[in-house]
């Protein structure tokens, strides 16, 4: 799954050449970040801090980081990142962590409910986020009316007829729909696949994912912060 970590991307990234490049850097990490902070005890705000801090620090230091599977893991630069940030906001005065069982050194912040190192809980929320962009991979290229009968069917729990009802496909089309999108998502992600959770896992991730609020909270937030456009 590392492969979804594209070079081109980051690339754009680092040369600063590319705005879109860094729209879809914004929209593919920020739910990662927000919910490994909630997750590791930040309160709401306080995960939005640290999503506003981490992606600053990305851009600030895109021209460091060069992508190359031999010197380490894109993962592990941005989790370095992330929980350097976490810890910083846990040693502020007006801090607004609450760590778990009254300790008060800043690691604490990075303690768990699961049990998991800093490190494991890191690699398990990135895992599920890029399984969570597999959907939008996989909007990016079906038909939007085929898209939605894929989605209701499949994580609607809605009957062939009641989706064609809704979206104007013939019941045909929808289980068409839903074959397609599925072989699909089993390209993207294989090993699921191969262990037979893949849907499940996407589920659990959509699940997780952060509401609308926090989105539009976090989008407003960088927009005030974040260099114009034009200066990427």
């Amino acid at each position: 799954m590392e492969s979804n970590t594209r070079p081109t991307l980051l690339e754009s990234l680092r040369d600063g050449t590319d705005p879109q490049a860094w729209e879809e850097f914004f929209g593919r990490y920020w739910p990662l970040i927000y919910g490994y902070a909630r997750h590791a005890g930040c309160s709401d705000h306080t995960a939005e801090d640290v999503v506003q801090d981490v992606l600053a620090t990305v851009f600030q230091q895109r021209g460091v980081f060069r992508y190359d599977p031999q010197r380490g893991r894109f993962r592990s630069w941005l989790g370095t990142i992330v929980r350097n940030k976490i810890a910083e906001h846990h040693r502020r005065p007006a801090q607004r962590i609450r760590p778990r069982g009254g300790d008060s050194q800043a690691d604490a912040a990075l303690h768990h409910a699961d049990g998991d190192s800093p490190e494991a809980a890191w690699e398990a929320a990135f895992e599920k986020n890029l399984l969570s962009v597999l959907l939008d991979v996989l909007q990016s290229e079906m038909a939007p009316q085929r898209f939605q009968a894929f989605e209701l069917f499949v994580f609607g729990d809605l009957s062939a007829a009641e989706v064609a009802q809704i979206t104007g496909l013939t019941r045909h089309g929808v289980y068409n729909a839903r074959r397609t999108a599925l072989k699909r998502l089993e390209e993207l992600g294989q090993p699921y696949r191969e262990r037979g959770e893949l849907t499940a896992r996407i589920i659990e991730a959509i699940e997780s994912a952060p509401d609308a609020s926090v989105e539009r909270a976090v989008t407003s937030r960088l927009q005030r912060t974040m260099p114009p456009k034009q200066e990427y």
